[in-house]
């Protein structure tokens, strides 16, 4: 199997994450911004490792730096400042500002509902 086909197989296992595109349509080169933000912001451990694998370390850090974060939950942006080795003092400041706090609120007493970390943890997984 081509590595390209690898890759649309793989995706394919992401549908869930795309409810409102044809999967099929997607394009890692076309959609890599979009893909990276769902899979970052709503994706299980394994849709965690599948990006890492194809897109990179260096890749979803430089995404995460550009985008400070924004529409990830606090629980999955402090996951990732350990993971992508991001600067304390940046995540930090993300953090405080005003307008993360609207998408902070949405989850405030839910914080183990489906509804706001999808059941992700991330608690104790290997991501390699």
């Amino acid at each position: 199997m081509k590595r390209d086909e690898a890759k649309g197989r793989i995706l394919k296992t992401l549908e869930s994450l795309f409810w409102e595109y044809d999967v099929k349509d997607l394009d890692l080169s076309k959609d890599r911004e979009l893909i990276i933000k769902r899979v970052l912001s709503h994706g299980s451990v394994e849709d965690l490792k599948w990006l890492r694998k194809i897109v990179g370390d260096e890749e979803i850090k430089r995404f995460l730096l550009k985008t400070k974060g924004r529409g990830i939950d606090r629980r999955r942006l402090r996951f990732y400042q350990v993971i992508f080795r991001l600067p304390a003092a940046e995540v930090d400041s993300w953090l405080k500002d005003p307008a993360g706090k609207i998408w902070d609120n949405r989850c405030r007493g839910k914080e183990d509902s489906q509804g706001c970390y999808g059941g992700w943890t991330g608690g104790g997984l290997s991501l390699k």
